[in-house]
């Protein structure tokens, strides 16, 4: 059996380049960087500007120029400048980025410390691909060599969606930035759970605080509630529109898909999605 939802801190959501920068210098050790908005030399100097000195850089620059060519695989290869430095270019999109990834450190995490930072991880990936599952073998790849996997928010819908599926918030501008993007996408995409979100979730949120479970059913945290005008079904669909947003696990299939995982219960998400919610016009 498995869970689904943030499971172990691996990493974390950025709202801006600067919060990404602070989080490599912060982390010393290897550095990998696959930047597609801006150039490497403006990277290196943010976080260098932060204060930091990561014992190696491997910079690599995301050439979005041609994009909608064919998904090729990509050997990392990349020119040494002095400093602990390297510099790579991958063109995009690229066929398995986790692969390219993966190779990356072989060639340069020594340290078994460090992060990985991809300021936009949808100008990696070929429009057809798993954002999914993209996401969850980059994080697991990085975790591998002992390394963070770190994100800004920024890119579609569903990569944002799948980023939010696996890594918190650094902090509670992240936590805004990312409710900001992944309530749009639910209205966009789930109008209907998106409705019942609207109108439900401060009781989705009592209930889930109230409930002395681990892995509640949507009826067991209704019951749970003294005072609600929800049904089992109505706040069922909160609750189902709260996975999507990343905010609540649930269990895996082989068990039940309405069975909740509140290890994965992310509080703060919740609020920060409930604030953008209250803040939309009707």
């Amino acid at each position: 059996m498995a869970t689904e939802g943030i499971e172990r801190p691996v990493g974390a959501l950025h709202a801006d380049t600067a919060s990404l920068a602070a989080a490599a210098a912060a982390a010393g050790g290897d550095h990998v960087a696959l930047i597609a908005d801006g150039s490497v030399d403006e990277w290196h100097g943010a976080v260098s500007a932060a204060g930091g000195a990561p014992t190696s850089s491997y910079l690599v620059s995301v050439d979005d120029t041609v994009r909608g060519a064919a998904a090729g695989t990509v050997s990392p290869g990349g020119r040494h400048v002095g400093g602990g430095v390297v510099l790579a270019t991958v063109e995009a999109p690229v066929a398995d980025p986790a692969a390219y990834l993966a190779a990356v450190l072989s060639e340069c995490a020594e340290s078994g410390t460090g992060t990985v930072v991809v300021d936009d991880l949808s100008a990696l990936l070929p429009d057809d691909a798993d954002a999914m599952e993209t996401v969850g073998r980059l994080v697991e790849t990085a975790a591998e060599f002992g390394l963070t996997f770190h994100a800004r928010v920024a890119g579609d819908g569903p990569v944002v969606s799948a980023l939010a599926r696996r890594l918190p918030g650094a902090d509670a501008d992240a936590d805004r930035a990312l409710a900001e993007r992944l309530v749009a996408h639910l209205r966009e995409t789930d109008p209907t759970n998106f409705g019942y979100l609207r109108r439900h979730w401060v009781d989705a949120r009592r209930g889930l605080a109230a409930v002395d479970m681990t892995y509640p059913q949507s009826k067991q945290v209704h019951a749970a509630l003294p005072d609600t005008d929800t049904t089992p079904r109505t706040l069922g669909a909160a609750l189902q529109a709260l996975v999507k947003l990343g905010a609540l696990g649930v269990w895996g299939d082989t068990v039940a898909a309405n069975r909740y995982d509140l290890t994965g219960y992310d509080a703060a998400r919740i609020d920060a999605v409930g604030a953008v919610l209250d803040d939309l016009a009707d």
